[in-house]
């Protein structure tokens, strides 16, 4: 099913009600033509994307900080029958990490958490534990130094160095509207 991106995609409000990810609309298409039926994704941040995923993959596993979002998001995807999601309900950042270390492995990983959330070390945690089955890897708000404190400047080529395995390439999708320059997605395998 090709994906519908409203015209006012930067609201952010549309995200549950047409199933997309609040990220720039060249990064959602290139995930939708990424992703498989037979993929694993863990995402950090629940929302759209959890419905977005599930819609499209075997499984999802998403880690949320806050409670009454979490419930909005199982209740929407209970609602359309979506049984395929799972969400942990995680406010401290320090917890978070310490639980991502435990989640199993994935072949799509999309961290886009809060603020107050280290997205670097979580992203680090998490495809150091996926290895070689990690294909697909999204970075949301690439560019904004207080979400990734240690990466939020470099080329998409350092990126890649930091990710498990060969044989990535990546893209791009950069919008003036986004915190920091817009969506990254990266990918191996596909």
């Amino acid at each position: 099913m090709p994906v519908k991106i409203p015209e006012n995609y930067v609201s952010g409000g549309f995200t549950m009600e047409y199933e997309v990810p609040w990220m720039t609309p060249g990064a959602v298409r290139k995930l939708d033509e990424l992703v498989r039926s037979d993929d694993r994704v863990i995402e950090i941040g629940t929302g759209g994307s959890s419905l977005f995923f599930a819609r499209r993959c075997r499984a999802v596993l998403g880690a949320e900080p806050s409670p009454e979002w979490g419930a909005s998001v199982v209740a929407e995807a209970r609602a359309r029958g979506l049984g395929n999601i799972d969400i942990v309900i995680e406010p401290d950042p320090e917890k978070l990490l310490l639980a991502a270390g435990r989640f199993g492995a994935c072949s799509v990983l999309s961290v886009d958490p809060d603020d107050g959330y280290d997205r670097d070390q979580l992203q680090n945690v998490l495809s150091d534990r996926a290895g070689d089955m990690l294909e697909v890897v999204a970075m949301d708000n690439y560019g904004a130094r207080d979400l990734f404190i240690t990466s939020w400047n470099w080329s998409n080529d350092q990126v890649i160095d930091s990710l498990p395995g060969k044989g990535w390439q990546g893209e791009s999708f950069d919008d003036r509207k986004w915190r920091g320059n817009g969506t990254r997605i990266f990918w191996r395998n596909r």
